[in-house]
């Protein structure tokens, strides 16, 4: 028997730390419980405080009653209106506008607005004035010595006419790649001296340009450069100069930009072994020039 109970009344460690945890929190939260009641007291309700907070809420109901009576005493006002003479609204002052049951601001909001637009010109301007209500626009209304609408030429809110502007068409420079210096191509954006000058080298190299695209061999210039120059640099065909291949040296024909001096000392020696060209085409017959360098230099070769 006494080994069942202990049996039964046995926790492990585990649960022998949770209960004396539990135990713990249930003698602090007791603890604080005490302390909460011992500094903060219940408060006690005191009648009396009560009766002023319901004087109060009485007093604050009672003003906006007045409030509420002086509004409709003051829109009663409107229909006791008798005996309106005929009047020119541009004319009155404050005090007048008073007599109609107005107030002071409200008068002087009127007078600011009419000064705003310049005066009232019709009763149709005068019925968008926004401190007089409907009821007393249409009791004012046939008394007001003004036309019911403005006529057309007294408009003083003409539409602003947008002033039309000529939009300026910028000019560029229109640059001959065959004939201009130095100086116009600076002119060009992208170009400085140095690319000039290199456009202008290379053409006396070539000979002259046969085509735009040649513009791409020129040393430091950029493609990006010539696709956003293309509209301005122009080609027009023009008589280039032209190396005789009967009859130039090696020197002239290395001279040239496509040609090196393999290429010259390798034309010349053919002619020098086979008599003179009958044609351009007999170059292709050179080891050293194949069809791509033929291609280039051919316009620049004649007979």
């Amino acid at each position: 028997m006494k080994n069942q109970l202990k049996e039964y009344f046995y926790f492990s460690r585990l649960e022998r730390t949770g209960i004396i945890g539990l135990v713990i929190v249930i003698v602090l939260l007791t603890i604080g419980r005490i302390l909460l009641f011992e500094y903060y007291p219940e408060v006690e309700v005191n009648q009396k405080d009560i009766s002023k907070i319901e004087a109060k809420i009485d007093s604050l109901k009672q003003e906006q009653k007045k409030k509420e009576s002086q509004k409709e005493s003051a829109a009663s006002d409107f229909h006791k209106l008798k005996d309106i003479e005929d009047f020119n609204p541009n004319t009155l002052g404050v005090d007048d506008w008073k007599a109609f049951g107005l107030s002071e601001k409200q008068g002087q909001s009127l007078l600011n607005y009419k000064e705003l637009i310049g005066g009232f010109k019709s009763k149709e301007e005068f019925r968008k004035v926004f401190v007089i209500n409907d009821e007393l626009h249409e009791q004012l209304s046939p008394h007001i010595l003004l036309p019911e609408t403005a006529p057309k030429d007294l408009n003083r809110f003409p539409k602003w006419e947008k002033k039309k502007y000529e939009k300026r068409v910028r000019k560029y420079p229109k640059v001959d790649i065959n004939k201009a210096d130095t100086a116009s191509f600076k002119a060009l954006y992208g170009i400085g001296d140095f690319l000039a000058d290199m456009i202008v080298k290379r053409r006396e190299e070539l000979g002259g340009f046969i085509s735009k695209d040649q513009l791409k061999e020129v040393y430091g210039l950029k493609e990006e450069t010539l696709i956003r120059l293309d509209t301005q640099l122009i080609f027009v065909p023009t008589e280039i100069r032209k190396l005789n291949i009967n009859q130039a040296t090696k020197e002239e024909l290395k001279a040239h930009s496509y040609l090196y001096w393999k290429h010259a000392n390798a034309i010349v020696n053919y002619r020098k072994q086979h008599g003179k060209y009958e044609a351009l085409e007999d170059l292709k017959k050179i080891v050293l020039i194949n069809d791509s360098i033929f291609e280039k230099v051919k316009p620049y070769l004649e007979l």
